[in-house]
């Protein structure tokens, strides 16, 4: 009797924490091998890595980027079919058949004792099926039995087979087997096969190719594998074929038939042209993506250095994309990029290349220029294509774009300079107020290496101890006192000086440096308003960036455990921008705050186009009137009204709602007039150091020394003082 014992083959396993580019090297180099069992440290079997389905996986440049580097227990099928070593190989394989035969069919693990034996596979079935039949035979006389149930037993395997199987005979080469899968493979009705040959069936020429590599299979006595075989079908199609073959011998040691699997893969192969094409295309604008246009550029630039003439490098940027996307939704806003895409298409002549780099940029390689006037004649078009309004089911949109240009050979030769030094131009355009095109100059790349040298000054400027807090009060107008103080963030450079937020801040969100230095903020904020009067809270901005991190919340909660500082005293002040991105997010984690007992105010209100509606989806314990609005009270009837209608709406809506701007007697008693309950600005204090709003506040401090803050009554006499410092530029200075 047979078992599964018989039928194993030694394969050396895997372990799940191999990573993908050792079986890559290792299906490479052994073209038998279908399957490599995965096992744990105590050899039991815990998974599988079918061949087919790895090198799907792997193919092309993309697949073996994405797969090479990851640990196989990212790859491989946790739930392998495991059977025992002792197990009848009869009953095995009639139960698998009827009930698991994806499984059969891809291979098995064979254990003794709970511990990994070796692998089997079909091959080895039909092989130990074949000698469960010779065996049969010589045992007729007291087995005749056994031997017609082995028969049944390897009809009903070969007929379930998906794949296509087929025996010769070794002699004549004529078909003597053809399951059902073959017949669908091959187009072809079995009795127009069975009994004939290769020519018979493929003509002359393929019949001899079929020969020759019958014969090298029966005369090597070894497996063979014939990757991609090209067999024409009766209906005019292809099958593509991965065929394997192995002679079948008889009692006597020689060759009698020759037994093949083949596996139609012609699947395998358009799946792995759909990942070599997503590889290089922008599935959503079919235009080549990044990586393609990298190479087209290289190219184009070789080409150019040949015969001498020029091209152009064309960056270009979607003006107010991200406001329509945010609008009106990622359906519409895609269908804005497909529809800009077409548009860019119809600018440039054939043989330019046209790729969407990410987003909403895009570039374009212009090549074959006498000079730059054709550069600039496409640009220009550019421009004026997108300014035209796009129609988007019904919803009438004007978005516009910017261009950076630079050119071969005066900006360089290199793709990624030229590309780097389009963009520096493109960001030029954008400076001059967009919908606009403007060339790469010298003096670009000067201002970028002043911004790398800021850059690496701000990299370092956390751990040197270089940034400081300054604190600018909100006085109360009913109680007639200071109730809070705002943390402003300060950059005391050894070379540069005072650094203003306007330049640093914006960089540290760029470069992701504002998540550590919005959390120093918090805590060394925290840690100093815990030694202020308890009636005093602390107001801390909070930038767009710092909701991108999960962390935050625990940030809070910690800040607030370390200094002491009671919860109901800290005010998070964010902007709407906050809510514009991942709403629903970042509006769980605003629940999340508020529900520590932390006080959320809405800053630069009446400046966005949602304020209103944020107001309805959260409630906000405050709101801050923007400046701008009150720096024009007493002149603009209309922001008289505006910020009438906010106070109502506060006082309606139970929330208290502060001016900020407040730079003179006069708006603050129009303020005051109507019924405004709390005012910022400089009329009351400009941002002082720590130590001066210590002073201000009562409490003695030591250890900071600095000139003092002015009081609300010095300014009452001395009079305003400009608000160099918190222009509307500078809001986003506030973290």
């Amino acid at each position: 009797m047979f078992t599964l014992r018989d039928t194993v083959s030694s394969l050396a396993p895997a372990r799940q924490e191999d990573l993908g580019k050792s079986l890559y090297d290792r299906f490479r180099a052994e073209p038998d091998t279908l399957i490599v069992p995965v096992v744990d440290d105590d050899n039991r079997p815990i998974g599988i890595v079918e061949r087919n389905a790895f090198f799907l996986r792997m193919a092309a440049e993309y697949g073996r980027a994405l797969y090479a580097n990851r640990p196989i227990s990212t790859l491989m099928d946790r739930e392998p079919l495991v059977v025992d070593a002792g197990a009848e190989l009869a009953e095995f394989t009639t139960n698998s058949l009827s009930y698991r035969a994806s499984d059969l069919l891809r291979g098995f693990i064979v254990t003794e004792g709970g511990r990994y034996l070796g692998v089997g596979t079909v091959l080895g079935l039909l092989q130990a099926a074949n000698e469960t039949n010779r065996r049969g035979v010589e045992q007729l006389a007291e087995a005749k039995a056994e031997v017609e149930r082995a028969q049944t037993f390897m009809t009903a395997i070969v007929e379930a087979m998906p794949s296509m199987v087929f025996v010769k005979n070794a002699q004549d080469h004529r078909y003597v087997l053809l399951n059902r899968a073959g017949e669908k493979t091959l187009g072809l009705p079995r009795h127009e096969v069975i009994g004939r040959t290769d020519a018979d069936v493929h003509g002359e020429e393929l019949g001899a190719l079929y020969v020759e590599r019958d014969r090298e299979v029966l005369d090597s006595g070894e497996v063979r594998v014939i990757e991609e075989d090209l067999v024409p079908r009766r209906d005019g199609s292809t099958a593509i074929l991965r065929t394997k073959k192995i002679a079948l011998r008889g009692v006597d040691g020689q060759a009698e038939y020759l037994l093949g699997v083949s596996e139609d893969i012609a699947e395998r192969k358009r799946a792995e042209a759909q990942i070599a094409r997503l590889a290089h295309y922008d599935p959503l604008t079919e235009l080549p993506n990044r990586v393609l246009f990298q190479k087209s550029l290289s190219e184009a630039l070789a080409r150019r250095a040949r015969k001498g003439d020029q091209l152009a490098v064309h960056f270009i940027d979607l003006d107010r994309f991200k406001t329509v996307n945010d609008t009106l939704g990622h359906p519409l806003g895609d269908a804005l990029l497909r529809e800009a895409a077409e548009r860019l298409r119809s600018c440039v002549r054939e043989g330019d290349t046209v790729a969407r780099l990410g987003g909403d940029e895009f570039a374009v390689v212009q090549t074959g220029l006498s000079d730059m006037s054709g550069a600039t004649r496409l640009a220009g078009r550019i421009v004026e294509a997108m300014s035209a309004p796009f129609d988007l089911q019904g919803h009438q949109v004007v978005i516009g774009a910017s261009v950076g240009v630079a050119a071969a050979p005066s900006d360089g030769e290199d793709a990624d300079e030229l590309l780097k030094k389009a963009d520096m131009a493109l960001y030029r355009a954008k400076g001059d107020g967009r919908g606009a095109f403007h060339f790469f100059e010298r003096a670009m790349d000067e201002q970028l290496q002043a911004r790398r040298a800021l850059e690496l000054d701000l990299r370092r400027a956390l751990q040197a101890g270089e940034f400081e807090l300054f604190y600018q009060p909100l006085y109360h107008l009913g109680d007639e006192r200071v109730t809070g103080c705002e943390a402003l963030l300060r950059w005391r450079h050894p070379d540069r000086g005072m650094v203003s937020p306007a330049d640093f801040i914006p960089l540290a969100e760029e470069i992701g440096l504002i998540v550590p230095l919005g959390e120093w903020v918090l805590r060394h904020a925290c840690a100093e308003a815990a030694t202020w009067p308890e009636h005093v809270r602390l107001a801390v901005n909070l930038s767009p960036a710092q909701f991108r991190d999960r962390g935050l919340v625990r940030t809070v909660v910690s800040a607030l455990a370390a200094s002491g500082l009671a919860a109901e005293r800290l005010e998070l002040e964010i902007t709407e921008s906050v809510l514009l991105q991942d709403n629903v997010a970042n509006m769980q984690m605003l629940h999340d705050l508020k529900a520590l007992g932390v006080r959320i105010s809405m800053d630069d209100f009446g400046t966005g186009y949602s304020s209103l509606s944020y107001l309805r989806s959260f409630p906000f314990d405050k709101i801050k009137i923007d400046q701008t609005f009150v720096r024009d009270i007493l002149d603009d009837s209309d922001a008289m009204a505006i910020i009438k209608a906010v106070l109502d709406l506060g006082a309606s809506m139970g929330v208290v709602t502060t001016a900020e701007g407040v730079e003179t007697q006069e708006q603050l008693d129009a303020l005051r007039g109507q019924g405004c309950a709390e005012i910022q600005g400089y009329f009351i204090s400009r941002p002082a150091p720590a130590a001066d709003i210590a002073k201000l506040l009562g409490v003695e401090r030591v250890d900071v020394v600095s000139a003092p803050v002015e009081t609300f009554s010095q300014r009452e006499k001395e009079g305003p003082a400009p608000q160099a410092w918190e222009d509307e530029g500078l809001k986003r200075s506030r973290v």
